[in-house]
């Protein structure tokens, strides 16, 4: 990466959940990337990461993720990010992918990643 470049701002869909986790670990350990917004369900909005989630992976929660404070799945939430990450059950994913879809041709941002 060109040391002028700044990382990619990320946002994690289902950020609570093992997939989101995964992502976590993984985009927290990559320079090129600096995790800038979490989603997860209003049960978890609102809320600290390191509160929201049940941690289940091996790999330490990242400090620089636990006190981010998470919020809900809409398109507005993750305006200030260069791509986004979903870790989303597949009933909501569709739904949820469509709007950010549209959300991110309309301003020319980043792309969308479903696993």
């Amino acid at each position: 990466m060109d040391s002028q470049a700044r990382p990619m701002r990320a946002g994690i869909l289902g950020a609570t959940g093992t997939v989101g986790q995964r992502f976590i670990v993984l985009l927290a350990e990559n320079p090129g990337f600096e995790i800038h917004a979490l989603g997860a369900s209003s049960r978890s909005a609102g809320k600290k990461y390191a509160e929201a989630t049940n941690w289940k992976l091996s790999d330490a929660l990242p400090e620089t993720v636990s006190k981010l404070i998470v919020k809900t799945c809409e398109p507005s939430e993750f305006e200030g990010c260069d791509v986004i990450f979903s870790g989303l059950d597949a009933s909501i994913a569709g739904e949820v992918g469509m709007l950010l879809n549209r959300l991110f041709i309309l301003i020319c941002k980043g792309f969308y990643a479903v696993i």
